[in-house]
């Protein structure tokens, strides 16, 4: 196969995934996504997150946030629905079974969820992220769990293992720490291997192993 018809081919899934333009369309229904995460120190990656989802042709994009992010990300752009649901450990207003239940009645609007860009590592917020990751799973939503939420998932894999419409987004050193965590030997196994053995070993994730040249496997392809 020639470097045209492999860059054909790239093409061709392109648009596959970008939907196209219609005046028969209606506003959502070219893609519905939300990005948990945003924190007293992190509005930056949901913004961008959510954003990006946008810029590639989605209709709709939410942040599900802390309060205080909420007020930094609805200044970066009024395209974005920002919902302040999230609560750290030292705010006690809320509990995490009333945030969860808040953030479920968001799910039957989405087509796919992001899990974790500037979630940080706080208890509370880690603890609502995993009950909003098992009522997604509830409904077989899609997920997409980057930056902190590989964090909770390093810790916790039971939560994502087994579940085939979720992918991780690791980096270099996420993807090490995810590899000890599942007893994956980094030197005993060939790099372009490592995101195959690492989607068996969560049965059947997809992993996207980020770096130079990104590396995508289901367990079965890649």
């Amino acid at each position: 196969m020639t470097q045209t018809m492999v860059t054909m081919a790239v093409i061709d899934k392109i648009r596959q995934l970008i939907p196209p333009l219609s005046s028969g369309y209606h506003k959502g229904q070219a893609g519905r996504v939300c990005v948990v995460g945003g924190s007293d120190e992190y509005t930056g990656a949901p913004y961008f997150s959510s954003f990006s989802a946008l810029k590639l042709g989605a209709d709709m994009a939410f942040v599900v946030c802390q309060p205080t992010a909420a007020v930094a990300i609805k200044s970066y752009t009024p395209d974005l629905m920002v919902h302040p649901y999230l609560r750290r450990s030292d705010d006690t207003d809320k509990t995490s079974e009333e945030i969860i239940n808040n953030v479920a009645k968001l799910l039957p609007r989405l087509h796919v969820m992001v899990i974790g860009p500037g979630l940080s590592r706080d208890n509370m917020m880690l603890e609502c992220a995993k009950g909003i990751i098992a009522k997604a799973k509830e409904k077989d939503l899609p997920l997409v769990i980057d930056a902190d939420g590989l964090y909770l998932i390093q810790n916790h894999p039971e939560i994502i293992k087994g579940y085939p419409n979720a992918i991780l987004t690791p980096n270099v050193a996420e993807f090490k720490r995810l590899c000890e965590e599942m007893k994956i030997n980094f030197e005993d196994n060939h790099k372009d291997k490592m995101a195959g053995l690492l989607s068996q070993a969560f049965d059947g994730v997809t992993i996207v192993q980020k770096g130079q040249y990104d590396l995508i496997s289901n367990g079965n392809e890649g």
